[in-house]
């Protein structure tokens, strides 16, 4: 890709360069494969692979009298890995009770000091774990002009992982920059009722 235009996140704040000064590359691939490894309950696994780079026309720093051309450098959205499963299964004996599992892992994406310039906006955040389960039964089958009635408890984020979703930048005294981690929501149990008419 010709003409990018560059761009930081800060927090969730997307800053762009301005200029189309930049050259690039995304490739990546989707596998995804559904069914019902239990029958009537659909299940799926996915896999997700990319990385995306990009080299500023006109970037340069230099380092022991040396001028140092950066090249190619993560963009902000270089994603290496995306894995996810879903499974659900139900008692043989009692249909009506559900039970599921979703488990996420990403690898993380780059970010860098805010106002440092673009190539030393290559660090990572840390790799994004989730567990969530879920349990449903259903209340009312077709009659009475439903099609059905579900009530589900669902617990995300089940281990209680601490996923960093960007950094607040604080500088001491000596004018050193530390990264404070934002998290995501712990964990979190909902419950819900589904009506379908």
């Amino acid at each position: 890709m010709n003409d990018l235009i560059p761009y930081v996140v800060d927090n969730v704040q997307v800053r762009y360069y301005g200029q189309n000064n930049s050259r690039g590359y995304a490739t990546g691939v989707d596998f995804k494969i559904n069914g019902e490894f239990v029958k009537n309950a659909e299940s799926w696994f996915s896999l997700s692979l990319m990385q995306t780079k990009e080299d500023l026309q006109d970037d340069y720093y230099v380092e022991g009298g040396k001028v140092v051309h950066p090249g190619y450098i993560p963009r902000p959205t270089d994603q290496r890995v995306n894995f996810s499963i879903f499974f659900q299964d139900y008692l043989p004996n009692n249909p009506t009770l559900k039970f599921n599992i979703t488990m996420h892992y990403a690898t993380g994406m780059a970010f860098g000091p805010p106002n440092a310039p673009k190539y030393k906006q290559v660090l990572r955040i840390p790799p994004y774990r989730r567990v969530d389960l879920g349990l449903s039964k259903r209340l009312m089958g077709e009659k009475k002009g439903f099609q059905s009635i579900w009530a589900s408890l669902e617990v995300f984020n089940l281990l209680q992982i601490n996923n960093t979703i960007s950094y607040l930048w604080v500088k001491d005294v000596t004018n050193t920059v530390f990264a404070v981690p934002n998290y995501l929501t712990g964990r979190l149990v909902n419950l819900k009722l589904a009506v379908r008419f």
